[in-house]
């Protein structure tokens, strides 16, 4: 099991982070892995979202529910299909007009992905970092 806890201060308004943290056509923006991404309708609890990503020079295709959906403040996700059993809660925390989003990310791989091992922790750790820095990137500009 992996666990990677991050947080990420944005100098944006809480609103401004959930609408792009929930935009999800623009996940392949902030995110590296991700090549596609759409959701069955507007997100809220129970929605499904299926992506297509590249990891490790592989393409595979994973379907996420939205867990917990609480506008301007929580965004939790777990996957239903993938290589991987994941699931990612977004807890964001206004002050002052500026957003400290906490991030928990759990997983466990599956297959020929779970022989890697620390590779695939100290990847998913930096990817996961280097993302969200992003996303600040984009919502500072």
């Amino acid at each position: 099991m992996v666990r990677v806890e991050i947080t990420v201060e944005i100098d944006r308004p809480a609103d401004e982070v959930f609408a792009l943290l929930t935009d999800v056509s623009r996940v392949p923006d902030w995110q590296t892995s991700a090549v596609e991404a759409r959701a069955d309708g507007p997100l809220a609890e129970g929605v499904r979202i299926h992506e297509r990503r590249k990891f490790l020079g592989h393409e595979a295709e994973t379907e996420l529910a939205v867990s917990a959906f609480e506008p301007g403040r929580r965004l939790a996700l777990h996957a239903l299909r993938g290589p991987v059993t994941l699931s990612v809660d977004h807890v964001l925390e206004e002050a002052d007009g500026r957003t400290a989003l906490h991030v928990t990310a759990e997983g466990r791989s599956h297959g020929v992905l779970r022989l890697a091992g620390p590779a695939i922790t100290a990847k998913a750790r930096q990817e996961l970092r280097r993302d969200f820095q992003r996303l600040k990137a984009i919502l500072e500009e």
